[in-house]
This record gives structure tokens, sequence and C-alpha cells, in this order.
């Protein structure tokens, strides 16, 4: 049932109201309770249900610091009101939204003061209005016809009804346009009104003001103000002499109107007072610009890169379709939607849980009824589900039974509201292209880059210089030109990413040093796992270390030292009634940044930050206002998702060279590989839109015969776009002498795996009864109830596959003879005990990788029982990190387990063995539950099959068949199979021939 056949239902009781509301046209909406309900209105929503709804609607409000009580009941401000949504006007018996058209009338030119804007109505049968009023957030006709007012159509009036109030002589050509800028901007919000002439001019109020630098012949360094993409300096240069000493200003630039507010008129001249700097300066003014320039006016050391516009409240973006499996679980198409429920999951704490609210609100805010989070989509269409979910999972935060990240009690200071949740503002890329960094870098000359390595305590190999020549090149090439850039570094797991990035950076610093410019500061960010193994790589890799100090900005080392007294996370910001803060000194920052901090601020010359991506998610604003030497994402698979904070973050972050290190830069989709690029070399894969209709409508348009070729070769044609910003190697190829890797697989027909028969076993009796069961439930189910029933089945398909008992929470028994009996109704659990008895008699180790909890406490129980071994689990539960409290972390498991002589067994989690382990002691792999990624699956894999490992890796996926059509497993496998040709088709440095595929389907 929705909220508003609810609504009907409680409204037909014969109860009476016990809640009115009345306009305040300053103020907004007075909500007024009944007299007789103030002194105790709880108890009276217990009584009146519909009173409760309402009652519970506005405490929630109050709550979010959008609503004020008063004597009477509640207020809420106009620009809170027309926030609200269709739930809000049913449930207030409010007006609809007005659905007829605007049209604005001009008096006078804007360069006078009695230029005057009036705004008509033209109502649906094409009637024309012109006495009406702006009612606070209504529409007043007359008393009996009133409609309600959208959130860009209340900005607007609010807009003209300012700058009618305005005195003639104050109203100057500045605050003409700007009325006139308001309307554009409410026009691209959705406001149905028509302009006029000013439907086609464009006014652009720059939010901060740059410099743009020009060598000249003689050596001289010319300096012109610069006002954000989009606008040319060529086309500044031209107009400069229309800039005046005024307090606002208005720069015609072709066909745009530039509005200099104060700040930005005094930034302008300040540069122009500075213009040209001597060619013996020039050196002087490029390690120091500050001593030139004033800081405070002009984008500088600390100012927020050209591609960040302030912060705005965070709202999903980047919609649209990616490339889909091809599977056909139950003979019909369906896509893999999660029911809300299963939202419980993947919120572990406090801080997922807000992410999690924050991306639903923004969703439903924007009319999308999906969401997209870890990897997994949501249907979040029902209200009442998604909030019973919500408010089932705040309270296991809050009684103890959700709090695995340690996070603290949930309370309203640590969850806010999203009105109120801040992201950098940026120009996204996903419509156009609004920002661009594609310098393109072509030929790269690597070999002539020799660096010195005097200073370090192990050689590179012959790769690995390879891969310091092609950073070095890439600094050199956007040194030269004068830009800022990226590059992806895409080489396989172990080839020494961590080591060839160190040496890059610190030759960098040599050459920065040899031609007298400051050494900025360098950013590393990586999963907290990762954190250690960068400082002590720092130690392994120099004799000397090139960096004056390493702070490592994480809660539980130095962040502390360098957090602002009483300053809390940067994703709260105090937005008022305005979506963006432009201004940057109105952002609350919470990092000491910045001169005026003197000794005790971050960006220091010559220092190695290492922080993860949590903490650049918190502290964004801060840390996107430091001009970095290089930023290095490592693991930057990390930033694959568009509308994540962390990847908002990443893409704000101002720097001289940005280097995305990943050896999977595709897990799920191309969309990955779009935002990475998007992150590194913004504009050279254009527009988000654009990137979805060249190379993903293709794939999804294909045909079942030409799909594999289709995906071939549009995969080389992003491999040939990137070109030199993208380098990928694999150890096969720079790695001799690793030992084989040997893959074993229960499918028939899958020529990637050698196809072992004792690995597929065909279902029977009891596990086929349960199987069939699943299916037959969703063949059976009504149309409608078939979009929220698909992934909790193929979830349970998944388990039953696996074992029907373990799905369907059968007691497992304590008995050893009766747990072996019950193990052979499963065959694929017979199939992973045949396998272990196998690597017991050779008396190897073994990884077993299930996602699922429940499997991995069967397995547990079932090989200690059987084999009389104790086996651990890591998972997400388990702490990459140790604390005081921890008795087992990822380290000491692993490290006692590779200790012991002899057969061994552990249980992990493919996503929490993602990153940071390493476990050659073993070199068996045994992929029973196999996760829906295969780049995760391979990196599960990869934890035993890196540098240091003596034996031959023997990976075996064991497939539970069915009698008389393709199985779950066997779909499964064509489903990662068909994803890994794709991704290899993007990655790697050689042709992929469709006849190496074509096994996969």
């Amino acid at each position: 049932m929705s909220i508003k056949d609810l609504l009907k239902n409680l409204k037909k009781s014969n109860q009476a109201s016990m809640l009115s509301w009345r306009v305040d046209p300053r103020e907004g909406v007075d909500f007024i309770i009944d007299p007789n309900a103030i002194p105790n209105p709880e108890r009276l929503a217990i009584e009146n249900p519909y009173f409760g709804m309402q009652l519970a609607y506005l405490k929630g409000m109050e709550e979010q610091s959008r609503a004020a009580r008063n004597a009477n009941g509640f207020t809420i401000p106009s620009a809170n009101v027309v926030e609200l949504g269709d739930d809000f006007v049913s449930l207030f018996n409010f007006p609809g939204l007005f659905d007829g058209q605007y049209i604005a009338k001009f008096e006078g030119n804007t360069g006078k003061s009695s230029f005057k804007v009036f705004i008509e109505l033209i109502m649906n049968d094409g009637t024309t209005v012109q006495h009406f009023s702006a009612w606070g957030p209504f529409l007043k006709l007359s008393d009996n016809e009133i409609y309600m007012l959208s959130e860009a159509d209340w900005h607007a009036f609010k807009s003209v009804t300012h700058h009618q109030k305005l005195q003639p002589e104050e109203r100057s050509q500045y605050e003409n346009n700007w009325l006139v800028f308001q309307l554009q901007i409410a026009k691209q919000r959705g406001m149905n009104i028509d302009l006029a002439h000013f439907n086609k001019l464009e006014i652009v109020s720059p939010s901060s003001v740059g410099v743009a630098m020009e060598e000249l012949a003689n050596g001289d360094l010319l300096l012109t103000p610069s006002f954000g993409s989009g606008i040319r300096i060529d086309d500044i240069k031209a107009r400069l002499g229309q800039l005046s000493e005024e307090e606002h200003c208005i720069l015609r630039v072709k066909d745009k109107f530039v509005l200099l507010d104060e700040k930005r008129l005094k930034a302008a001249n300040e540069i122009l007072t500075n213009k040209r700097i001597p060619k013996a300066q020039v050196a002087s003014f490029l390690k120091s610009p500050t001593a030139y320039l004033n800081a405070a006016l002009i984008e500088l050391d600390t100012g927020f890169s050209l591609r960040v516009n302030g912060a705005e409240k965070f709202c999903q973006r980047y919609f649209g379709d990616v490339e889909k499996s091809g599977v056909d679980w139950f003979s019909k198409s369906y896509d893999s939607i999660e029911s809300p429920q299963q939202l419980s999951d993947i919120v572990d704490g406090v801080e997922k849980y807000t992410e999690v609210e924050g991306l639903i609100k923004d969703a439903q805010s924007t009319g999308a009824s999906l969401i997209h989070i870890d990897d997994r989509i949501f249907d979040i269409s029902d209200d009442r589900k998604v909030a019973e979910t919500l408010e089932s999972i705040k309270s296991g935060i809050e009684d103890g039974s959700i709090n695995r990240e340690h996070e603290g009690k949930l309370n309203e200071h640590n969850i806010k509201s999203t009105s109120d949740r801040a992201v950098v503002a940026i120009g996204s890329n996903d419509d156009s292209v609004d920002f661009s960094r594609d310098a393109r870098v072509t030929g790269l000359d690597v070999t002539s880059q020799i660096f010195d390595q005097s200073n370090l305590k192990r050689k590179p190999f012959p790769h690995q210089e390879e891969g310091i020549g092609w950073m070095l090149a890439h600094l050199d090439y956007l040194t030269r030109n004068n830009e800022t850039g990226g590059a992806l570094l895409a080489d396989d797991m172990g080839l020494g990413k961590t080591y060839m990035t160190l040496v890059a950076i610190s030759e960098w610093y040599n050459r920065c040093k040899n031609r007298k410019v400051v050494q900025k500061p360098v950013l590393i960010v990586a999963p907290l796992s990762l954190i250690e193994n960068w400082q002590a790589e720092v130690d392994a890799t120099f004799s000397k270390s090139p960096f004056v100090d390493i702070v490592v900005l994480q809660a539980s080392a130095e962040l502390s030292q360098y957090k602002v007294a009483g300053a809390s996370r940067e994703t709260v910001q105090e937005f008022s009634d305005q979506d963006v803060i432009q201004e940057q000194d109105k952002i609350r920052y919470a990092l000491k940044v910045g001169s005026v901090y003197g000794n005790e601020r971050l960006d220091t010359p010559n220092r190695l930050v290492l922080t993860t991506y949590q903490t650049l998610r918190d502290y964004q604003f801060s840390l996107g206002r430091v001009d970095w030497s290089v930023v290095a994402f490592d693991e930057a698979q990390n930033l694959k998702n568009p509308n994540a904070l962390a990847t908002r973050a990443a893409k704000g972050l101002k720097a001289e060279f940005k280097l995305l290190a990943t050896g999977t830069p595709v897990e799920n989709s191309l969309k990955d590989f779009w935002c990475l690029f998007d992150t590194a070399v913004p504009g050279l894969l254009g527009a988000w839109q654009a990137f979805r209709q060249d190379y993903i409508a293709p794939i999804l348009a294909a045909n079942p015969d030409d799909a594999s070729q289709v995906r071939l070769e549009i995969g080389r044609q992003l491999r040939t776009r990137v070109g030199d910003y993208m380098l990928r190697r694999t150890k096969a190829e720079k790695l001799k002498g690793l030992p084989d890797k040997k893959i074993f697989t229960g499918d028939q027909g899958d020529l990637i795996g050698t196809y072992m028969p004792a690995l597929g076993g065909i279902m029977k009796g009891p596990q086929l009864a349960h199987y069939n069961q699943i299916i037959d439930q969703v063949k059976k189910c009504k149309p409608e109830e078939k979009r929220s029933l698909i992934l909790p089945s193929l979830r349970r398909l998944k388990v039953a596959s696996i074992h029907h008992d373990v799905e369907s929470k059968a007691p497992i028994s304590n008995s050893q003879k009766d747990i072996l009996k019950q193990s052979q109704l499963s065959e694929k659990i017979k199939s992973m005990l045949n396998i272990l008895n196998e690597i017991e008699r050779r008396g190897e180790k073994v990884l077993v990788f299930a996602e699922t909890k429940s499997v991995q406490a069967y397995v547990c129980a079932l090989v200690a029982a059987i084999f009389h071994k104790s086996v651990d689990i890591i998972n997400g539960e388990t702490k990459a990190v140790a604390t005081k409290k921890d008795l087992l972390t990822r380290k000491a498991i692993i490290d006692k387990f590779q200790a012991e002589r002899g057969f061994g067994v552990i249980v992990m989690s493919p996503i929490a063995a993602g990153v940071g382990l390493t476990v050659v002691g073993a070199n068996n792999v045994i992929h029973l539950e196999r996760h829906w990624n295969p780049a995760k699956e391979s990196q599960a894999t990869d934890r035993v099959y890196r540098i240091g490992q003596k034996l031959d890796v023997n990976v075996y996926i064991p497939m539970a068949l069915h009698p008389e059509v393709r199985s779950f497993d066997l779909q499964l496998n064509g489903l990662l199979s068909n994803k890994i040709d794709l991704s290899d088709a993007v990655v790697a440095s050689h042709p992929v021939e469709a006849s190496d595929l074509a096994g996969c389907f």
C-alpha cells in the first residue's frame, strides 16, 4: 500500500483533525496543533493515527533543523517547504504544484535603472494571468485558487521580489543582470519559464578567480585572471579594459556576461596590477606566487582546483544503463536488483548508515527508484519498506547488534540530515564535458628518462625501470606544457606499483630541487590495511628518505595533530537556503591548511601524507585546498563509483599529477573505467552520457551471437583511445620464474579452465528438490512480485547449490558421523571434500573462498569435524589493523597459518581478501561460493599467486549441475567469463582474439 492509499484510509475515519496550517508570508508555514492536543500530543497520536503520522513527520523535520517548534506547534520556512515531496503534500492536504507556464516580461535595458521584470502565468487552458502573488511557498491567484511552488519557482519569485524592492539608484547593471542570472538558474532547475531574448544569452558568476600564465617571447610571464571552464583566456584578455574599480563589475566576454562581485573584482584587479613578471623574476614567482599576489583573493597554493566550484548538497548523478550480464536465470530476462531489506547486509555502523540514508533520499528526490552501493543495486521504490528497513538498521546500531566498525552509538549528533550533507561541487562531466584536462599526451619518450639510483637500497627490475620512466615522462610533459594531469598505472598485482611510485616521486623531487622549484607535498590515498605497508616501503626503498617527514592522517595516528580544535567532519556544511556554497570563506574546514597555521600546517613542502579513502571523504574540503605535487591512489578501484563521496572528493583534489594505481580498472562495467579516467584525466573519455552512447550502448544492443566480438572491438577502441595515459603489464609477461597457475572447473564447456569431472556433480534428492522449489516460486509468482523476488532468489540458489540445509537454515549436527552424512547430500560439498582430501594427502595448504557467513561457518564446522583441524575465518569482521582489544587480526591469523607445517585451511571472504593480504604459504584455492565480480575473484586468487610463491598454484571451482537445464553455477560461470573478456580487452597490452574467448559463452 502506498502512503497515499494509507492516508485515504486514515482520512475516512470520523476522528477530528488535530492539526491545521496557515501561511506566514515572512516565515513560511505554521502548523497549528489543536489546543486540546498540545498538553500531550504523543498520547493523542496513538488514538489518532493520521495525526500521529503528521506529528511524526513534523518532529522529524525538527530533528533535522528544518522546522522550529513554537507555542502552538511548528513552523517550517518556505525554503524548506518547497523542497518537500508528494508525501508531504498528501499528508497535510496542501495544494498541488502549479503546472502551467511562466512568461517573463522585461522593461528597459539591463544597463538602466529603469529595468524591471514582471512574470505572467499561462494556465493550461491558454489564458493569461497577470494579477497573482507569491504567498510564502504558494502561488495565490485568489482565495480559492492556490498552487504550491516548486523549489526552482520559489527561488525565482524570491529574486524578482528582492529586485522590485530596490530603489532606482540601487538597480545597477550588476543587480539587473544578477536577477536575469537567477531566472536562468531557475529555468535550468526545471522552472517552465520563457525568458525571451535572455533564453540564449549566457550569464555566469565565477566561484573563484584563478591565474593563467603565458610565457612571452622575451621570457617574461604574462598573468591573466581566469574565470573557470568555458571562458577562453584569449577572450578574457580582449575584455580586460571593461574592469572597473567599483563594487561590482560585468564583463561582456563574447556571448557571455561574467558577473564579478566585490571579492572577484578585487582578485582580477590584483592580478592585473602584477600582470607582467620579468624574466629574471619568473623562477621566484613560480616558487612563491604569494609574494606577488594576495592568496586571500586568488587561488594559489591554498585554494580549490579549477574543477571545484565550492560545496554543494550531495545528490546522485550519473544515471544510466551499464552492461548487463546477458544471463537468463529463470528463462526470462530480469535485472539483478535487490529488495530494500537486503540493505541490512551492507550497513555495519553509523558511517555506512549515514551514507546509505543519504543515497536513498538523494535518489528519491530525483525520482530514481534504484541506488547503486558497493557493487549492488537496490530497489527503493517502496517507501514503506525502505523506511522500515532503515528504522530496523538504526535500532540495531542503537542496541549494539550492528556495530562492527566500533563507530559509536547512533544519535542525532552523528546522523545528519541529507540536506546538510556536503560534497565538493565539481564539473561533473555527466551530460557534457564541464571540465577537461586532456593534454593529449602522445609518444612519451620513456627510454630517455634516466634517474638517480644511488639512494636506492634495492635496484629496480627492468619492468620497474620502465614504469618509473613512464611516470617521469608524464611529469616532464606536463611541466613543459604548464599543465596538470594524470595517468592510470594498471599493472598486475605484485609487480611493485608502490615501489615504482615512490622512486618516481623521489626523482621528481630531485628535479624540482635542481630547477629551484618548491617541492610540494605528496598525498598517498590507500585502504587502511595498506597504510603501514607504504610506511615500511619508504624505509625498505631508500637509504635516506626523500621526504622531510611522513604524516599518517588517520584517526588512530596523527589526524588529531592537524585537526582544528572542535572541528567535525566536513561532509556536514551549513547551506541555509542555497544548494551550493560558492564562497570559499563560507565553507567549514577542519584541518590546519595554509600559512595561517605556521609550523602546524599540514601542507608543508617535501612532506609525504598518507591517508585513507574514508579520511579523504570526511576532510575533502581541507585536502582539496592543498596544492599537492603528486597524489597517488592505491587500489584505485575504490574510486570506480562516480556517485561515491570519496570519488567526488578525489576528483576535487588539486595536484600537478594524479596517479591511479590498480590492477583491476574494470571491476563491474565500463562505467568503472570511465570514472577512473575522469579522475585522472577528465575529458579524455568525454562526458559520461556520451561515453554510454558510444561504448556501452553497442554492447547492450548486440545480439548474443555477436556480443563477444562487439565487446572485444569496444575494448580495442578504448585501449587505443587512452594510449599512453595507461600502462598495463602482467605478471606472466614480466615475472619470469613465477610458478604455474592452473584452473580446474566443473564446467565441461569452459575453455579458460581445465575441466575436472570430479568438480561437477549433478544434484539429486533433497538438494535438487529444494533447488527446483526456489525456481518454481519465481515462475509462479505474480508479475508485479517478481521484481522484488528475483535477486533474493538468486542468492538462495547460490547457497542452495552449496548445500540446501544451509540455505534453509536447517540445524547442523555436532556429530562427525552425522555431519559427514549430511555433507554427502550436496554434490558441491562432496566435490570440495574430495579436493580437500587430495590437498591433505599432498601436505599442502588451501584457502576456501565463501561470501555468505552461514556458508563460512558451515565449512569451518565441516572441516574441523572431518579433518580435526581448527579453521579460522577472515571476513569483514576480521580487523585489518590491530587495536588493544583485538585478539586476532588478519596478519596474526595468516602468520599462524603459514607457520604451521603441513595441511591447513583458512576460510576467506573474497571481499576481505581483496587487498593487503599475502598468503604464499598456501598454494591451493577453492572458490566454493563465487563472487559476482570476476575482478574480486581474481584478486582473491592472487593472494597466493604472487612474488614469493614457490609451488604451482591450483585453483578449483566446484559446480552443482542440474539434470535438465543449465544450473546456477554454470550460468554464473558464463557471466563471469563474459565480464573477463571485456576487462581483458580494455586493459591488456596485446590484442585479444575472439577465438581465445569462444568457450566463455
